[in-house]
């Protein structure tokens, strides 16, 4: 899933600092697979996002402070509480469901289950030790297709399913012990017998059965502009919007960039007639100003509520002048605006009285 996809459906800009950080964080797991958590290393995210960068020692309060994440590690370096991943997943989780689906089995393994789930499904804080093993290695073989356990491995399997580590010298003489094992290889690393699985597939298999082909949720956006909010103000709008839409959906970023530039001037020079400024952006031949010169010439003229500096911060999409004759854009010209530019499309027809 693309992150401007991701952060569309959470609403983003209606969140928090700390709630920012810690959703850009969930998208880094479930992308990446990444459980620990550097605010400094985070901040390239935010650029990828198009959003602005936070001041690191306030993001580092904030999230400590509403127990959002936990100490992990090295200092400095924080993981989602079992809390707050729980709540997350709940809310966001099925759009990688819904990715999964739209891929072919061939390409994709759909992962249903991560270690802190299984252990809490288990409950393995009442498990002794040895069942607490078993029930890892498992773990393991369903989600990595593991076959070969190693004991190194295995404790950082038990830190990310949040339990105790025990002992590496006890760990071996409970794995050798155990009736379910057998040794694997020069290492000191075990396997499962085979007799042992069925019992552990029969009792827990289900977790991880697939996603079905159908399903209720709604994929992730992939759009510019919302049509359902922005379309049936204005015929001349609608068109404009849809074909931003599907420029973009198509991969055509040059058309989409010019028609969201051209967008922009239109709802410019309707807020100024709407709130009765005309007269500030009509040349002296009468013809309107181009965005360039209605952001030039009237600076002192700011849409009520709407700072032309804000209009100025999108406008340079769809400017070739400003990136030289032969540059052609790219989704990520597109997706470093997309967010601030709907931002100034929507108080633009807000003051417009459209929305």
């Amino acid at each position: 899933m693309q992150l401007i996809d991701f952060i569309d459906t959470c609403n983003i800009c209606s969140k928090t600092g700390a709630e920012v950080f810690g959703l850009l964080c969930y998208y880094m797991y479930k992308e990446n697979g990444k459980i620990s958590f550097s605010v400094k290393k985070m901040l390239p995210v935010y650029d990828e996002a198009g959003l602005p960068r936070p001041d690191i020692s306030v993001i580092r309060k904030e999230v400590t402070r509403n127990n959002m994440f936990r100490p992990y590690g090295l200092e400095g370096t924080l993981k989602l509480s079992k809390d707050t991943l729980r709540s997350m997943e709940k809310d966001h989780g099925h759009l990688w469901d819904v990715a999964s689906v739209n891929k072919s089995a061939k390409d994709v393994k759909i992962t249903v289950v991560r270690p802190d789930d299984f252990a809490d499904a288990c409950d393995m804080p009442s498990k002794d030790d040895t069942e607490i093993l078993e029930l890892l290695c498992y773990y393991l073989f369903k989600e990595k297709g593991t076959e070969r356990f190693h004991f190194r491995k295995m404790e950082d399997v038990y830190k990310d399913a949040e339990l105790p580590v025990p002992e590496r010298n006890n760990l071996k003489k409970m794995a050798y012990d155990h009736g379910s094992f057998r040794r694997a290889g020069l290492e000191g690393a075990i396997a499962f017998v085979p007799e042992a699985l069925g019992p552990l597939e029969d009792r827990y298999g289900h977790m991880w059965d697939s996603v079905p082909e159908t399903s209720e949720r709604t994929a992730p956006v992939s759009y510019i502009i919302d049509e359902t909010k922005f379309c049936g103000k204005r015929d001349g709008f609608d068109r404009l919007i849809i074909q931003i839409n599907s420029a973009y959906r198509g991969g055509h970023h040059d058309s989409c960039a010019l028609l969201m530039r051209r967008l922009l001037e239109a709802s410019v020079i309707l807020a100024f007639q709407t709130n009765g400024m005309e007269k500030d952006i009509v040349g002296s031949g009468g013809r309107y100003l181009c965005l360039d010169e209605i952001i030039q010439n009237a600076a002192g003229s700011d849409i009520p509520g709407i700072p032309l500096k804000d209009v100025h911060d999108v406008s340079t999409i769809g400017d070739y002048s400003e990136k030289g004759w032969a540059y052609t854009f790219s989704i990520n010209d597109i997706n470093s605006v997309r967010l601030a530019y709907r931002n100034v499309l929507e108080r633009l027809f807000t003051v417009s009285k459209l929305l």
